[in-house]
């Protein structure tokens, strides 16, 4: 085998930057810290794992000769970026298993392992795959994963739920005191229907790949065990979550009591002011909130100073105090898209409800603190 290709450095670094996340951290497999780099047909296929996400990536190349090779991830990486704008040519040196690589008048090399050794990345065949366009996928994750609970000793919240129903596809996160709810369109009506708990960290990885102008269609296809998100020039496999996700439609008040209309940012720069001189209990950052005679009035307090500002609004329904975490309230107003929100309560201890004027593609729960 006598491997030989080159590529711009812009393409290497699209390649790098799409796979790295998926690079082992953990070195009791040393091939699993590296990127596999395999020269075929015109293309440059890059591919890392850490055997729950796998990551593939495909670029075009110059291909003198055909064949693959695996470089350790970190050195390939912090290489490619500090080499000059231009085309860099790869040649295989069998003897010691290393890529010579040429840039200008100059070469380096990277010692590696063999492609043979890397581990197969196995492909999805499901049965059924839905589409959708990557911006509205984009969305999605941006607008519900924030509410999930990474670091939680129950795996069930460390994911997302995706459903697909009605021709859309829905995703859904909670930590159980917080919960975001997002609908998107798919393109491929009738295909079929599931419910699959999905990483949140493979999920936010995935959108921080995909390209925000990018038309080429999102297939997502699953099996028992694993869901595989793929376009022309990506293709992503992440384990699933082996867990029920809880009835989100259970938690959602069919009723309520008060219902505002106003303007996010007014509001969220309230908050955001709020926040500041919120004082913490338990670990939160408490802000008070009085809706009274289509006014509503954000307090806060704390040993350093305090905050007391009024806004008008639309209100229908019962005058009402309440309590929030103001992290829970400004993580969320970060991420919706519409200016006329609208919110709904029921009463000072239920559920606060936020969503979009006249859409429901999209719903925010929070639960109240006791004040």
């Amino acid at each position: 085998m006598n491997v030989k290709f080159s590529a711009p450095k812009e393409n290497l670094l699209y390649g790098i930057n799409a796979v790295q996340k998926a690079i082992s951290a953990k070195n009791t497999v040393p091939i699993l810290s590296g990127i596999y780099l395999k020269a075929q047909g015109g293309r440059l296929t890059f591919a890392a794992t850490d055997l729950e996400i796998s990551i593939e990536c495909t670029v075009p190349a110059l291909i003198i000769s055909e064949g693959d090779i695996v470089l350790p991830g970190r050195y390939f990486a912090e290489l490619t970026r500090r080499l000059p704008e231009g085309e860099v040519i790869f040649e295989y040196q069998p003897d010691s298993v290393s890529m010579k690589i040429t840039y200008e008048n100059a070469e380096s090399s990277i010692k590696g392992w063999k492609g043979e050794e890397f581990p197969t990345i196995s492909q999805i065949n499901g049965d059924k795959s839905i589409a959708i366009i990557p911006s509205e996928f984009k969305n999605l994750v941006k607008q519900t994963t924030f509410c999930a609970n990474k670091d939680d000793v129950r795996p069930v919240f460390t994911g997302a739920l995706l459903e697909v129903e009605n021709n859309q596809l829905k995703m859904v996160s909670t930590d159980s005191y917080r919960l975001s709810f997002k609908a998107g369109a798919i393109q491929n009506p009738d295909s079929c229907s599931f419910q699959k708990v999905v990483p949140v960290k493979a999920l936010e990885e995935l959108s921080r790949i995909l390209k925000d102008d990018d038309e080429d269609l999102l297939h997502i296809t699953y099996n028992q065990n694993q869901m595989s998100f793929s376009n022309s020039e990506i293709h992503f496999n992440t384990r699933l979550i082996d867990s029920n996700y809880p009835d989100y439609r259970r938690v959602i008040p069919s009723e309520h009591q008060t219902l505002i209309k106003f303007k996010k940012r007014s509001l969220q720069n309230t908050i955001d002011r709020a926040t500041l001189f919120s004082s913490e209990k338990d670990g939160t950052n408490v802000i008070k909130i009085k809706i009274e005679d289509e006014n509503i009035n954000i307090t806060s307090q704390s040993d350093y100073g305090k905050i007391d500002e009024n806004l008008p609004i639309y209100q229908d329904g019962e005058n009402l105090s309440i309590a929030f975490n103001a992290k829970y309230l400004t993580d969320a107003f970060k991420t919706m898209d519409y200016e006329d929100l609208q919110a709904t309560f029921c009463g000072s201890l239920g559920a606060a409800v936020f969503t979009g004027l006249n859409d429901d593609s999209y719903l925010y729960l929070i639960l109240p603190l006791r004040s």
